[in-house]
């Protein structure tokens, strides 16, 4: 099966001298462009001076509504220097033109889009841009929830402050915040905690100052505080900075700020995965307060399924009692389950064909642990490659699990990458989360008196038989 594919139109927002304007204007488009959101593009355009950061490294990811009932997701950079030689450097900004269904397909995330834009050699920064630039080619898609990340926050800053966060930005006109991590990854982290349906009403900007040109509904807070002071006394902005102490009053008392509080402070992410998967066409912001204390209620009464379950998994083929640990029935004889009762004395047995490198391992599992230097030992876990990795691997597990086939292949061949290159350290929560997230979908799919959707039931224990059965 191959990747789902759509051409978006692209345009770039610069400072040149051009026939039409000198100055920051429109300098490029692909043909397909409109001209009602070109003009729109020129309104929300960052100019000379507009992020937050200083340097050649400086970045802003946007995202705002066209006229059309498309959306520009556009990367903003210093790019080179003023052509009028001013001073400073050059702010450039490539916009993508995107569909709401291409949007869609990646769980209306612009940053996961923006990621498979930028793997794909999609973000370019041009010296001098062409009046006429081509359509682009995006394929792929996202899961609706990055697992890694939000474990990442639910440590730092925590899942009370991203509570307080998702609680505030959905009953603010504008929201300008700030944290010890980037801006960047709280607002990221934001809309992984949304349901998807309501994700497009979250404008936002990662590194640009505020105008009120650009009214963004998320934003990143300056670092200096005469500019927070005039944020923070602008209309309709409210300004939360997560980085100190919280005020004690500081609760989240809104449902659905209530369940990503529990899920993230206990680890069930994958949970939060399997829900916000499911469609819900006419899912409304109002709608967000039941629908998180039903969910809450659903998550406490998993949890406690969990843990009744857990009690009976204990006995598994594996960690089960050995028979000499346990008195035998007078009237039976004790037979080792590990062994057949036509299996010769002395000879070695056979393992079941899914769990041979299970019997493998045990032979040579104290050797190895003697001598070998395990991956995450040397590894940074926040590593940019460490977290791509990671990211690409939720996103081919969610497809897997979704039932697209080549997603399942490729899986089959990125997993034992993975393990090599990072380790069973670095991997475990991440399959962790897919083993909840596969079993529920499992669980969904299976009712007492027969399978209700027997693919979807297929695929889950496939993605698990790869993750567990087929580990090195």
């Amino acid at each position: 099966m191959s990747k789902p594919m759509a051409y978006i139109e692209q345009a770039v927002f610069t400072s040149a001298e051009t026939d039409r304007f000198a100055g920051y204007q429109v300098v490029g488009n692909s043909p397909g462009l409109c001209e009602v959101d070109v003009r729109e593009l020129a309104v929300w355009g960052p100019s000379h001076d507009s992020l937050l950061e200083l340097g050649p490294d400086a970045v802003s990811l946007n995202f705002h509504p066209l006229p059309s009932g498309a959306y520009c997701v556009s990367r903003t950079t210093a790019g080179g220097w003023e052509y009028s030689g001013r001073g400073g450097h050059r702010v450039y900004t490539q916009c993508l033109i995107v569909p709401p269904d291409v949007l869609m397909r990646f769980a209306n995330n612009p940053f996961a889009l923006l990621r498979a834009a930028e793997a794909g050699g999609m973000l370019v920064v041009h010296d001098r841009v062409p009046g006429q630039l081509d359509p682009l080619l995006m394929a792929g898609g996202a899961a609706p929830v990055n697992l890694n990340l939000l474990a990442r926050l639910a440590a730092n800053p925590g899942a009370q402050r991203m509570a307080i966060l998702v609680q505030t930005a959905i009953s603010s006109v504008c929201l300008a915040v700030a944290a010890i991590p980037p801006a960047g990854q709280l607002i990221a982290g934001l809309l992984n905690c949304l349901p998807p349906e309501l994700r497009t009403e979250f404008s936002f900007s990662t590194g640009l100052k505020f105008s009120s040109r650009r009214p963004f509904r998320l934003m990143a807070l300056s670092a200096d505080p005469a500019e927070q002071r005039w944020i923070a006394h602008q209309n309709n902005v409210s300004v939360l900075d997560l980085s100190g102490s919280l005020p004690a009053d500081a609760i989240p008392i809104d449902g659905w700020a209530r369940l990503i509080g529990r899920v993230l402070a206990t680890g069930r992410a994958s949970f939060l995965g399997t829900e916000l998967s499911k469609r819900r066409f006419h899912l409304t912001a109002e709608d967000l307060p039941a629908l998180g204390l039903q969910l809450l209620e659903e998550l406490e009464a998993s949890a406690l399924r969990d843990e009744y379950g857990q009690q009976a998994n204990d006995f598994s083929l594996f960690d089960r009692p050995r028979p000499d640990d346990q008195p035998c029935p007078d009237d039976q004889p004790c037979l080792d389950d590990r062994q057949s009762p036509n299996r010769e004395e002395g000879t070695t047995p056979v393992y079941h064909a899914a769990h041979r490198r299970i019997g493998a391992g045990r032979d040579t599992a104290a050797a190895a642990q003697s001598t070998a230097v395990a991956p995450s030992s040397t590894l940074d876990p926040d590593a940019p490659k460490v977290l791509e990795k990671l990211e690409h691997l939720d996103e081919v597990v969610y497809e897997a699990i979704g039932g697209r086939t080549a997603a399942l292949e490729e899986l089959q061949q990125l997993w034992p990458q993975v393990l090599d290159e990072l380790g069973e350290e670095l991997v475990a929560e991440s399959r962790e989360q897919y083993l909840r997230y596969a079993l529920q979908i499992w669980e969904e799919s299976v009712e007492p008196d027969g399978v209700r959707h027997p693919s979807r039931a297929v695929q889950a224990l496939d993605v698990l038989c790869i993750l567990f059965d087929e580990a090195p």
